[in-house]
């Protein structure tokens, strides 16, 4: 029986162990823009604040663009967990409001694409109007409700799930996440009307855009052949009793 008992404890302990090793990082995108009809804006405010504003703002109205370098997290999770010993668990993007006169609620929606090497800040080649050319890879992650709450209002938009149904340009996220060292996140209007507004990677009172990694352990085969056994014990037992 106390043996028994033993092996209860060290299998729960394998069990809660796979399940509870799990790491968080978070890195501030290091550029990003508002992309209006006329371009990418520029000056100071173009880097210092980033807009999603609706068609029915016209020559104002924008998409945002977001880049992170995501190589100091994984080093950092390759030192904790053991290079290739670690999946990604969940990602979520925060956005810090930063609101004007012209902030307006409504739906937007956030995407992926693979592409890390178009210049998102002046010179650059992008405008409103040739979103769809521009990134033609451009997959749908989530979307939400903008909604004014306050300037330095902080948002959490959850993006990927391991243990959820996620969507393709999440899955794409994940493994982009995972397998480079830069990703890129698009934020468009999904509403005519909205005017999100919000803090950029410069602004000197609150953080930019920013991404935040949950890692978790991948156990070495031992580990699981450790819970394979004291599975097999434990229904051995059971059959015994039986």
């Amino acid at each position: 029986m106390k043996s028994m008992r033993v092996i209860l404890a060290v299998t729960f302990a394998v069990a809660s162990s796979l399940a509870a090793h799990v790491e968080a990082a978070s890195v501030e995108a290091f550029a990003n823009a508002t992309v209006q009809p006329g371009g990418v804006r520029t000056g100071s405010s173009g880097l210092a604040f980033f807009n999603v504003e609706g068609s029915d703002f016209g020559n104002f109205a924008s998409y945002a663009a977001a880049r992170f370098d995501l190589s100091g997290i994984k080093s950092r999770f390759d030192a904790d967990f053991g290079a290739g010993l670690w999946v990604i668990d969940s990602i979520a993007l925060q956005l810090t409001q930063s609101n004007a006169s012209f902030t307006a609620s409504g739906a937007v929606d956030v995407l992926f694409t693979a592409d890390d090497l178009v210049a998102i800040s002046a010179p650059s080649p992008l405008t409103y109007d040739t979103f769809a050319t521009s990134f033609p890879d451009a997959a749908r992650i989530t979307g939400y409700t903008f909604t004014e709450v306050s300037t330095g209002h902080v948002e959490t938009h959850p993006l990927f799930d391991r243990l959820a149904l996620n969507s393709a340009g999440a899955n794409a996220l994940a493994a982009d996440v995972a397998g480079d060292a830069v990703t890129t996140l698009l934020m468009r209007d999904a509403s005519t009307g909205v005017a999100a507004t919000y803090a950029g990677y410069t602004n000197f009172t609150y953080a930019g855009p920013t991404l935040v990694v949950m890692a978790a352990a991948v156990p070495e085969p031992s580990t699981y052949l450790m819970l394979l056994a004291g599975a097999g014990v434990l229904a051995a037992a059971g059959r015994r009793r039986r």
